[in-house]
């Protein structure tokens, strides 16, 4: 049985799969970062059983609070700046 078919096999086996509405997916089995979501119409989702998953959930939520806290950051400076 070649990789392929194993990641196959994991993605089908409920037992990776948890959670309700939000179903996270974790197998170690599976050599895949991204995989297609148990129902693939809605895209993809992490294998949280992979070890780089921490490193890009941390940076798919800080990319957002990033591109809102920068511009606040600078208003906030510009009120400062010119408030004297």
């Amino acid at each position: 049985m070649d990789q392929n078919e194993i990641n196959d096999r994991e993605w089908h086996d409920p037992t990776n799969w948890t959670g309700g509405v939000l179903r996270r997916y974790a197998s170690e089995r599976d050599t895949r970062l991204w995989v297609p979501k148990s129902n693939p119409a809605f895209g993809w989702t992490l294998n949280f059983a992979h070890p780089s998953s921490m490193v890009w959930l941390i940076g798919l939520l800080l990319v957002p609070i990033l591109l809102l806290l920068i511009p606040i950051g600078i208003l906030w400076l510009a009120h400062i700046r010119f408030a004297h």
